[in-house]
């Protein structure tokens, strides 16, 4: 049994933007990641308790965060947003407020789930923006990688069919 060529197609492009994605999602860990440990530093400093082991405690828990937000960033896109963007293709809806979205939800409950955890302590101001901005960056950046390519789809789709007119 033989595949539909527009089948390949489609999986071609979920999976292109699945890799830009991942980029969008490494980008913003590191941006947690640095996001947290600048609003830390400063605490710290305006304390006045800085010293070796509270920089290397900040420097680990600014690191623990970078990896879990690519592995939440990874396992939302794995589980969230391909699907989404299949069926945002079929329909040609092509732009970032769906995935920005997406991110918010992702990032909201991500908050809640980890807050919610036993021992989990009293909310830290600096993780929830760390953990916010990242999302929203993760969902801007990968729609400033994926508008060049979604402009060529419709520009080939325009040319496929001829004098194309959006209704949406």
């Amino acid at each position: 049994m033989e595949k539909d060529p527009a089948h390949f197609v489609e999986e071609i492009r979920a999976n292109v933007a699945f890799e830009h994605l991942v980029a969008a999602i490494v980008s913003g860990a590191a941006l947690a990641g640095a996001i947290f440990f600048v609003l830390d530093f400063a605490g710290l400093l305006f304390a006045g308790a800085l010293s070796a082991p509270n920089l290397l405690a900040l420097i680990l828990k600014s690191f623990t965060l970078c990896i879990m937000v690519f592995l939440i960033g990874f396992l939302a896109g794995a589980l969230i947003v391909t699907p989404m963007f299949k069926a945002l293709e079929k329909a040609k809806r092509r732009t970032v407020w769906p995935y920005v979205a997406a991110a918010t939800g992702v990032t909201g409950f991500s908050l809640i789930a980890v807050f919610s955890l036993p021992n989990a302590g009293a909310p830290d101001v600096a993780l929830m923006i760390a953990v916010i901005a990242a999302g929203l960056f993760i969902a801007f950046d990968f729609g400033r990688r994926m508008t060049p390519l979604w402009r060529a789809v419709e520009r080939a789709e325009a040319q496929a069919v001829g004098n194309l007119r959006r209704l949406h």
